[in-house]
C-alpha cells in the first residue's frame, strides 16, 4: 500500500490492481466526463451499455494476473472509505515493451494523483524489466502531456492526427527535447 497527500489534503492509498476490483473500475469509469473518457479511451463513450462497461472492466481487472500490471488510488469521498479515484495499467507488447494507461475521477483532476500514480507504475514497469512505455495521447490532453514531462525520461513524439503516439525510453533521463523536437500541433480539434 502506498499513501499520498492529494493537493486538496486528500489521503490518497494506491494498491495493486486485482483480479476482482471490476466494480472499483465501473466507479471510476462513471465518474468520469464525456470529455475525460474521450481522452482516455480515444472515442466518445455517451450513453454505454451497463453490460459493455462491466464486461471491459472485468477484462482489465482480470487482465493483470497475465499480461499486465494496473494500480488503484483510493480516499474516503461521499462517505465512503473506499471510494476509486485513479487507475493506471501497462500491457506488455513484448517483454520490455508495454502500452501504458491513466484515468482519473472528474472531481480529483489537478490534485497531482495522475502524476503520482504514473510514478509508481513507472517504477513496477521498470522492476519488471519494461524498457520502453507506449501511449497514445490526444493533443489537447494537458494534464497527461505535464504527468510525461514530471517523469524525467527520454521521450519521442510521433503526431498522427488529433493524437499523439509517445514512446517513453525508461532506460534513458531527460525529456522530449532530448530525441526529438517538440511538435506544432495546430489549433484544438
Amino acid at each position: 500500500m502506498f499513501t499520498f497527500t492529494a493537493k486538496n489534503g486528500f489521503l490518497i492509498r494506491a494498491r495493486p490492481m486485482l483480479p476482482e476490483d471490476a466494480p472499483y473500475l465501473v466507479d471510476l469509469f462513471e465518474h468520469m466526463g464525456l470529455n475525460s473518457r474521450y481522452k482516455r479511451f480515444n472515442q466518445t463513450l455517451n450513453r454505454v451499455e451497463i453490460e459493455r462497461i462491466w464486461s471491459e472492466a472485468e477484462h482489465i481487472a482480470q487482465g493483470v494476473a497475465a499480461n499486465s500490471s494496473g494500480l488503484l488510488a483510493f480516499t474516503g469521498l461521499d462517505g465512503r472509505s473506499d471510494v476509486p479515484v485513479a487507475g493506471a495499467r501497462f500491457v506488455k507488447l513484448t517483454p520490455t515493451q508495454a502500452e501504458v494507461a491513466i484515468s482519473v475521477r472528474d472531481d480529483m483532476q489537478g490534485q497531482g494523483v495522475g502524476a503520482w500514480l504514473m510514478s509508481l507504475l513507472v517504477k513496477e514497469a521498470k522492476r519488471q524489466g519494461i524498457k520502453v512505455l507506449v501511449s497514445n495521447v490526444q493533443n489537447d490532453n494537458s494534464p497527461v502531456w505535464a504527468i510525461l514531462n514530471k517523469l524525467g525520461y527520454a521521450m519521442t513524439r510521433q503526431p498522427e492526427g488529433n493524437s499523439t503516439f509517445v514512446t517513453i525510453y525508461l532506460d534513458r533521463p531527460g525529456g522530449f527535447a532530448d530525441i526529438s523536437p517538440e511538435p506544432q500541433f495546430e489549433g484544438h480539434h
